[in-house]
């Protein structure tokens, strides 16, 4: 899983996929999957889903919907 922070709030998001060089689809922490603009964020970096849960990283929501789009 790859979890990048949103430059201005500092929360944490779910980086699924690129969209175009210019914009990824991300988990936002409300559960709610967008095309944001990289600019926003810091680069992605690489994590254990289950530690990130488990240490309160991400959110029950933003890992359900990182399992479920993987299994696709």
């Amino acid at each position: 899983m790859e979890i990048c922070n949103n430059l201005r709030t500092g929360q944490v998001f779910v980086h699924l996929d690129g969209q175009d060089k210019d914009r990824a689809l991300m988990i936002t922490p409300n559960g709610i999957v967008m095309a944001l603009e990289y600019d926003l964020f810091t680069d992605p970096i690489e994590v254990e889903e289950e530690e990130a849960l488990s240490e309160g990283v991400i959110n029950r929501s933003q890992y359900n919907i990182f399992t479920e789009y993987n299994r696709n």
